[in-house]
């Protein structure tokens, strides 16, 4: 009989555990300060669609910047991702050198550049927003809109880089072939472009877009300010 109590205060225990890093649309972030989470993900991967519902989650939090990068090294092997760039998988293998990791994978998501996890391990990721939340901003950056177009306004150190990321909701993508061959996809917050800007610059967001600033760290990829 002991051994059921102690089996059942274990399911319990850890029940509240994944309770506790559980993160629901309405879940605030413990911090104040924006937290940007990069999904690293591909159309031709059949671990990424709970990533790619993880993101969507993730998105609806107004403390979170979430962002999707589709990469290419998965369209050789049957299906080739229509948001797929290999810039994105040049980004991805930026991280992989700073943070020396033996490699690049999908579903890998990367909190404020500087931690990386298994893109659908939600306890993980959520562990890190709220420690990233927490951390003082060493820059700052803003957009402003003006018409069509967003002014980048920031105090960016000069070993960091300023960029614009324009991304969109993607229409739902009907996947014939590869791993994901016969399912309907549906991807949130697909970045389409990164434009390294300088400070007081502006840039045309395209109908259906929008825009976010970061302050990238140019040797150690930590992003040390964000904007929507």
């Amino acid at each position: 009989m002991s051994r059921w109590i102690a089996t059942a205060v274990l399911l319990v225990a850890l029940a509240i555990g994944f309770a506790l890093f559980a993160r629901t649309p309405d879940t605030p972030a413990l911090g104040a300060t924006p937290v940007v989470v990069e999904l690293f993900t591909s159309q031709g991967c059949s671990s990424c669609p709970p990533a790619d519902a993880l993101l969507q989650q993730l998105a609806r939090d107004p403390h979170v910047i979430a962002l999707a990068f589709h990469v290419d090294y998965w369209d050789h092997l049957g299906w080739r991702d229509p948001f797929s760039s290999r810039d994105w998988s040049v980004r991805q293998g930026d991280y992989v050198r700073a943070m020396k990791l033996s490699s690049a994978y999908t579903p890998q998501i990367v909190v404020n550049g500087s931690r990386e996890m298994v893109g659908s391990n939600a306890m993980a990721v959520n562990r890190a927003i709220a420690e990233e939340s927490r951390r003082a901003e060493t820059a700052r950056v803003s957009l402003k809109r003006e018409g069509e177009a967003v002014r980048v306004q920031s105090t960016a150190p000069r070993e960091a880089d300023l960029f614009v990321v324009l991304f969109e909701n993607a229409p739902e993508t009907k996947v014939a072939r590869g791993e994901n061959g016969g399912r309907t996809l549906v991807n949130a917050n697909v970045v389409r472009k990164v434009v390294r800007v300088a400070n007081g610059e502006t840039v045309t967001v395209p109908r259906g877009m929008s825009a976010v600033a970061l302050v990238q760290d140019r040797a150690t990829k930590r992003i040390l300010a964000a904007a929507r």
